[in-house]
């Protein structure tokens, strides 16, 4: 059963401080990995020539709101 946000809240403040920073600590690295992770699933695109040329994309965003906007690149 999942807890409702209040719940979360009150066990969060019976919490002593160092649980709370090791909490803080675990999702920090948790965080960090995600982060290494999509930077190199990224890394991996560009050394796939999987990617959308920096102008392409300023040419598409520059057209959006006027009459005839371009299509996603």
């Amino acid at each position: 059963m999942a807890m409702t946000l209040a719940e979360i809240e009150e066990s969060i403040k019976s919490l002593s401080l160092t649980d709370k920073q090791r909490i803080l600590d675990a999702l920090s690295r948790e965080l960090a990995d995600a982060r290494h992770a999509m930077t190199v699933e990224a890394l991996s695109d560009v050394d796939g020539d999987r990617f959308v040329d920096h102008q392409d994309v300023k040419k598409w965003a520059d057209s959006l709101g006027t009459d005839t906007p371009l299509p996603r690149p």
